[in-house]
């Protein structure tokens, strides 16, 4: 009859017990229950509302920890967030000069670990749900226990029944979402025993005698109390690998314990160490059980997958339990039930298609573009919450209804900037028209909030299609303190939606609770993140963030600040955002967290974390029905496949993208996938096919106004003009166009491609010290906008012009610099082109020997024979005295440099001469 009893059986002499009788705040100490890690636990009597309780209290003296206080109070601030009937209640949290203090539910009954071996295979699988519903509700919130062991789940028989009542116990490891931790939400605190901390600890004792000579005394020193944060034996791989603790960790703990309830003993052999190897290699034993349901097995398997993301949700497994336990009378009645639920559809299908939009949802959702409302309360701190909040929460509540697809508010944004429209504000009615075209969108939600009666305000909104013509009217009232009165309003607005728009459906999930002081930060930081300020956005975003943990757009928004200034790295703050995300539920934020970190990996050239973060966005949002995400995903990877010289497997991509989005009608994003494919057209050599694409693409974008559109197919012109012959000054036209549309829109990344086209013009024409002034212009912008391929590409664009000019030592030091930089993109073709570049240097200077060696490495690297390995071969074989060779090598480089590398045929010609 003990909230914890497993840690200590007898307590300390160096701790101070409480007598019988002594007082408690309101409480009186009854008798002694237990000790545990971080204290003692008591039976008190609660003579206000007349009931026992369990008062646990931080233990004191020259032992106690600094942080244990801290600690303690994040228990019970955790546990009172939960009602649930299978997690232990908090009461109440007191502070007074003797200690600290939470009052508890009193849990009659034993520890799992005592019960266990008496129940059935039947009532260890109740407990195993029962446990798995606890963590549901606790990861809703963005709680993870991270100690979850038998000896902290409770087990009673409900009074005159067989029944099991389970309480889930000590949620003192829990801690809400912070931001700290390598890479996730969560770090793995110090004092986890990891392989490496115990691995020191074991190289620490040799040579010891007595106790601390043993290995597995290094468990013992490094799960003192109060020190360890986590049980080795129910510890998941990421913890013992010191990594992030998210919830699939709790999954985790969950099939060890389930394991060894079953089996009766640890899914993983060995101990200490060996079994913390075993752990993280996956290497577990075969389940033997008796009696298990069909389908058990698999489950308890799937939670101990390795991967964290492999492993199945808390609520997954608790469905997942309960419908193996149903008496098969309860699967006839459901198999029933299912076929009077359709028949029941099909004579509701004529309510349903009375719905106020069922014309334009015929086929697939309607695709609704939420716009920025209308502030006339005449109070302007109201702006951002009328103009970015309410709609952001208008299309996150009403993405999860089957019949609309709310444009999502980042691409709401680009077609704005496209498009040259104001970027703030609401937008007028005839740009309305033309960013609905560009979209796609079929319909549009606009609106006014004014001040009501007293201290409230009014969104009077309505619903239009993409005719202009009205589908739908209303408004919903709140009192208003500002920031918080964004939630009531968008929950009533889309719950009325919802209704008009398909009268059966569901009511929109419950939007997570923010804090006001959280939400006002969070609207301050989007507010300066839509003007472009994105240093003075990153402290907004941040405090909100560090207020409201679980608040995953909070996260996304100061992840995505970060990405832009390049002070701080925001992997670990996308990776903080993506956990927090799923946390709640909230798949969308999760997905695009993703893709914001597929996006950011492919930029620094990280090939392999981009497309591996790529392809879990894009199964999310496959399961999500999310088609444009989906599409958005789709382009991402192609872009990545093409940077890498994979011409096939990008145009797959591509190809996918642009049937989606055309599917949608979404004009603006289909002419970039139509754009990108025609630059692989161009690669190929199939120039008239590349220009069609082009001039296509160019007269949709221009026929909807997109400035930004305009200039990236612009420059791609000036590309395809720079491979055909006389093209040189149609070049420079395209990409000094080109380059007035980005300076004119902003578009910082835009202009190292231009500045790097007119740098190729410049070289073409012979033009060496003009192409050097205009490459080091896009090195400097490069760098800037931290584009590490376009650095990496205009370094070795430097040694060419250098190499040309005969500046070989130059030459050499920024070949080496592009080496180094393409090592580590881990692009093995321009690696080659490098060190061939490097050796013809060499062999140009007379150092016979050493451009050979060069060459040697330049053909372990790679066995393609691009025009740049073509002329450093060239080169080295006329300074040997191989002339026909030399001649016959030159002739094959200029074959394909038209198309490969039309900058250096002029000088490809002169050494034919």
């Amino acid at each position: 009859m003990s909230n914890e009893t497993d840690a200590e059986s007898v307590p300390s002499h160096r701790r101070r017990i409480l007598e019988a009788g002594t007082q408690v705040g309101r409480f009186r100490v009854e008798a002694l229950l237990g000790t545990g890690g971080m204290g003692e636990v008591y039976q008190a009597w609660d003579p206000t509302l007349e009931r026992s309780v369990a008062l646990k209290v931080l233990r004191a003296g020259a032992d106690r920890e600094a942080t244990a206080p801290e600690r303690f109070r994040r228990e019970a601030l955790a546990l009172a967030q939960l009602n649930h009937p299978n997690v232990c209640q908090v009461h109440d949290w007191m502070e007074s000069p003797s200690g600290t203090y939470i009052a508890m539910e009193l849990i009659e009954g034993r520890t799992l670990d005592q019960a266990g071996p008496e129940l059935t295979v039947r009532e260890k699988l109740q407990v195993v749900s029962a446990v798995a519903h606890a963590l549901e509700a606790a990861h809703a919130k963005g709680l993870i226990h991270r100690d979850l062991k038998p000896g902290n789940i409770m087990v009673a028989q409900a009074p005159g029944t067989r029944k099991l009542q389970v309480k889930v116990l000590d949620f003192g490891l829990a801690r809400l979402v912070e931001p700290t931790g390598p890479g996730d939400t969560r770090s793995t605190p110090s004092g986890v025993p990891t392989l490496e901390t115990l691995k020191a600890m074991e190289e620490e004792g040799r040579g010891k005698t007595g106790p601390e000579a043993s290995g597995n005394q290094a468990w013992e020193r490094i799960t003192q109390a109060g020190t360890f944060m986590g049980s080795p034996s129910y510890a998941s791989p990421e913890q013992i690998q010191g990594q992030a603790a998210g919830s699939s960790s709790d999954v985790f703990s969950l099939g060890i314990l389930g394991w060894e309830l079953l089996a009766g003993e640890h899914p993983f052999p060995g101990e200490g160490r060996a079994r913390m190897v075993a752990i993280v290699q996956g290497s577990h034993r075969d389940l033997k059980v008796r009696g298990l349901p069909s389908g058990a097995a698999e489950l308890l398997l799937s939670m101990l997958e390795a991967h964290p993301f492999k492993r199945p949700t808390a609520a997954q497994v608790g469905r997942r339990l309960d419908h193996l336990l149903r008496p098969r009378s309860a699967l006839r009645w459901a198999g029933a039930s299912a076929l009077a639920a359709l028949a029941l559809a099909a004579g509701a299908n004529w309510f349903t298609s009375r719905g106020i939009i069922a014309d334009l949802t015929r086929e697939r959702p309607a695709r609704l573009a939420v716009l920025p409302f209308t502030n006339a309360t005449g109070d302007a701190h109201l702006d951002s919450l009328a103009q970015l909040m309410l709609p952001q929460m208008l299309e996150t509540s009403l993405g999860a209804q089957a019949k609309l697809a709310p444009v999502d508010a980042d691409s709401l944004a680009r077609g704005r900037a496209a498009l040259r429209l104001p970027p703030r504000g609401p937008i007028p009615q005839d740009d309305q028209a033309r960013l609905v075209s560009a979209m796609g969108a079929q319909l549009v939600l606009r609106g006014t909030l004014s001040r009501g009666a007293g201290s409230s305000v009014v969104l009077a909104y309505e619903l239009q299609d993409a005719s202009g013509k009205v589908r739908h009217v209303g408004e919903a009232r709140e009192a208003s303190d500002r920031a918080a009165v964004s939630l009531p309003l968008a929950r009533k607005v889309a719950a009325e939606l919802i209704k008009a728009v398909d009268p059966l459906a569901s009511q929109p999930k419950a939007m997570l609770p923010v804090a006001p002081e959280a939400l006002e930060a969070y609207i301050r930081g989007a507010d300066l993140m839509d003007r472009g300020d994105f240093k003075e956005a990153a402290p907004a975003f941040q405090a909100a963030a560090l207020k409201a943990p679980e608040f995953a757009p909070a996260v996304l928004g100061y992840a995505r600040c970060l990405s832009r200034l390049a002070d701080v790295p925001p992997e670990p703050v996308f990776q903080w955002a993506r956990w927090s995300a799923r946390a709640q539920g909230d798949r969308v934020s999760e997905m695009k967290a993703l893709h914001y970190l597929s996006v950011r990996h492919g930029d620094r050239g990280q090939w392999e974390a981009s497309d591996r973060l790529g392809r879990e966005a894009l199964d999310l949002a496959k399961s999500l029905g999310e088609t444009a995400f989906e599409a958005g995903i789709h382009a991402t990877l192609g872009v990545n496949f093409q940077r890498q010289h994979k011409p096939a497997e990008a145009e797959a991509e591509y190809q996918q993208a642009l049937a989606m989005y055309q599917r949608l009608g979404d004009k603006l994003n289909a002419t970039r996938s139509l754009n990108n494919l025609a630059v692989i057209e161009k690669e190929r050599g199939h120039l008239k096919e590349a220009e069609a694409r082009y001039q296509s693409a160019l007269q949709t974008v221009q026929a909807y106004g997109d400035r930004w559109g305009e200039s990236f197919i612009t420059n791609n012109l000036g590309d395809l003009a720079l491979a055909q012959e006389g093209g040189l000054d149609r070049a420079e036209t395209f990409f000094r166009k080109a380059q007035a549309l980005r300076e004119a829109i902003g578009d910082s990344n835009g202009l190292v491609y231009s500045l790097m086209g007119l740098a190729s013009v410049a070289q073409a024409r012979g033009d060496l010290d003009r192409a050097e002034g205009l490459e080091r212009q896009c090195l400097e912008q490069a760098r800037k906008t931290q584009l590490r391929p376009m650095e990496a590409t205009a370094l070795y664009n430097l040694g060419e012009i250098n190499r040309d000019a005969g500046r070989y030592e130059a030459a050499r030091m920024f070949y080496r610099q592009s080496l180094a930089l393409h090592q580590e993109l881990r692009d093995t073709l321009m690696e080659t082109h490098c060190v061939a570049a490097e050796a013809e240097c060499m062999a140009r200077e007379g150092r016979r020997g050493m451009a050979r060696a060069l060459l040697d490495r330049s053909r372990a690297l790679s066995t393609e024979e691009t025009p740049y390995i073509l002329r450093a071969q060239a080169w080295l074989a006329r300074s040997e005295g191989r002339l026909d060779e030399a001649k016959l090598l030159f002739a094959k480089a200029l074959g394909g440099a038209r198309i490969q590398a039309p900058e250096i045929m002029r000088e490809l010609r002169d050494a034919q001469r």
